[in-house]
């Protein structure tokens, strides 16, 4: 039964991989494109040689993912589904890792409820097959805990070096894994005291094994500061930019009184009903992972958590209990340090505009405890994926412990579990592969890699291009479905304004410009909108989403 959950998990995360989304993201993109980089130059796009942190959009960010890329990109090609495949292979490798710790922690029975519900749970299947980080940073930190599991169960010292060696790779995955790492080694430390002193050097060892990989990352922080905080200062729900955009001096400094309630909001949000069994990640204007009205774990898993907590008052699995708790508690704390993407522009209701298509200006408004509450981050919280699912199936094996006096009492509250897991996998499988790539087409920007390849199939090869900026970092499509050569953008000259997600403005024969200047001035040219926008002249191609609406239109001068 293990097994074949473990192949349905693995089957499901990579079917599909091309057309599920329909189109691609921007981080996929820059992710792809910069493995892509360093397998011909050894640069990531911008011309650091092997960096130890990716300069991506300016936000400098962990670089494991993108060199676990570089072997699929050299055999299979730049292309969306390998990028995906990526985050597919590290989803596959964290379910097993998760299966591995629910069997040394609760046995079998254990295991093979973590193999199920971890290979049909929404939120670990959707970041399996979305090519970025998350699943990467989940399955280092999954294979660190069930290795230091084996290694309490075995004592062999060669568990618990593997065990530090992941901890440390962790950090080189996901910026909240340097958050997470401290914490659960911590709370290791505290209940595995008794274990850990009597193996003495080993254990020092291998806590100096973790401060060793974790070195590069710190002489980088210490260096360069600014450039390794530019993100979590863009985000931080400390910075006033972050939970006050656009605010006067009076509404700053009510919104920076108010940020232990934001705060508390915020890591709260990780756990209410709406976000884990009712309507999941809102998504925001530039992404939409998670399809609407599904929770991001399923119905089932509440009952199960539920009667986990049970494993508290008891004295048999207590410290299991307590460890899987702790990591549940402090998966969130990362998550609450920075703000949800979906706040940034906050749009009542409860599906945001693609940034695309929005015909109105959205006007920042100060940060609530409301909208956290309202519109907690999945990617942010990825790291409670595998606490979750091991919280699960220690609330199956106590429901077994329960019903254990009576064969037909268990046999009929599993038939019913199995039932609604299986009802309600389906419901969201069937809308997942079906219903969601149509909806979602606009926030995955589909359609630039149709655009550009009429662009190169109708028109010659010197005319000027200029793309709509509309588009989120439009250049990385550019360079990503044109595998436009590394080395000659490295080169430049690339016109690019500073700081984080700085805007290219262009390169090459590509401007990434408000059209109307270039249509009027310039005596020829391809020029490239949106749907929303006003044309000059009949457009001359026309691209569709999915559903028969108008992605994008080419007008030709």
């Amino acid at each position: 039964m293990i097994a074949i959950a473990v192949l349905t998990g693995a089957s499901l995360r990579v079917a599909r991989l091309g057309s599920v989304p329909l189109g691609l993201a921007q981080d996929e993109a820059v992710d792809g494109y910069d493995a892509y980089s360093i397998l011909k130059t050894g640069r990531d796009h911008h011309g650091n040689f092997m960096p130890i942190v990716m300069q991506g959009f300016n936000d400098y960010r962990m670089p494991l993912f993108q060199y676990s890329l570089v072997p699929m990109v050299w055999m299979l090609g730049l292309q969306t589904e390998v990028v995906r495949l990526g985050a597919a292979i590290w989803g596959i490798i964290d379910l097993i890792a998760i299966t591995c710790a629910a069997g040394l922690m609760l046995g079998w029975e254990g295991a093979a409820a973590a193999a199920i519900l971890g290979a049909l749970m929404p939120w670990h299947l959707e970041l399996s097959r979305y090519g970025i980080e998350t699943t990467a940073a989940s399955a280092t930190v999954s294979i660190a805990m069930a290795s230091f599991l084996m290694w309490v169960r075995d004592r062999r010292n060669s568990w618990l070096f593997l065990s530090s060696l992941s901890f440390g790779l962790s950090l080189y995955t996901y910026a909240v894994t340097k958050a997470l790492v401290p914490l659960l080694l911590a709370m290791i430390a505290v209940l595995y005291w008794r274990e850990l002193k009597q193996a003495r050097m080993k254990a020092l060892a291998a806590l100096a094994i973790v401060f060793v990989i974790a070195l590069p990352q710190a002489f980088k922080f210490i260096s360069n500061t600014s450039a390794m905080q530019v993100e979590y200062s863009h985000l931080s729900i400390f910075s006033k930019d972050a939970i006050c955009m656009g605010c006067d001096s009076r509404q700053t400094e009510s919104a920076m009184k108010s940020i232990p309630w934001l705060l508390a909001a915020n890591f709260a949000s990780n756990f209410t009903p709406s976000f884990l069994f009712q309507r999941g990640d809102h998504g925001d204007h530039w992404t939409m992972i998670h399809p609407p009205h599904f929770g991001e774990l399923l119905p089932e898993q509440a009952v199960l958590i539920a009667l986990a907590l049970i494993g508290l008052l008891g004295s048999v699995r207590r410290k299991v209990a307590i460890l899987i708790l702790a990591w549940v508690l402090f998966a969130a704390v990362p998550a609450a340090l920075i703000k949800p993407l979906g706040v940034g522009f906050y749009q009542p209701g409860n599906v945001p505009t693609p940034w695309a298509l929005i015909t109105s200006k959205i006007i920042p408004t100060p940060v609530r405890p409301s909208m956290l509450l309202d519109h907690t981050d999945s990617r942010h919280g990825a790291m409670a994926m595998a606490p979750w699912i091991l919280m699960s199936a220690l609330g199956f094996v106590v429901l077994l412990d329960l019903t254990s006096r009576s064969v037909i009492l268990r046999w009929i509250a599993v038939a019913l579990l199995g039932v609604g897991i299986l009802f309600h996998s389906v419901r969201f499988l069937s809308n997942y592969f079906e219903d969601f790539p149509t909806y979602a087409a606009p926030y995955f920007q589909y359609g630039i890699k149709e655009v550009l390849q009429t662009i190169d199939k109708k028109y010659p090869s010197d005319i000027p291009v200029v793309i709509s900026p509309r588009i989120n970092q439009p250049y990385i499509y550019v360079l990503f479905f044109q595998q436009y050569p590394p080395a000659a953008f490295q080169k430049g000259p690339v016109l690019q304004e500073p700081g984080i997600f700085g805007h290219v403005a262009g390169f090459g024969r590509y401007s990434f410009l408000e059209q109307t200047r270039p249509y009027v001035q310039w005596p020829h040219g391809v020029f490239v909108y949106v749907s929303v926008e006003r044309v000059f002249g009949q457009p001359d191609v026309t691209i569709n989403y999915p559903d028969g609406s108008v992605a994008y239109k080419i007008v030709v001068k």
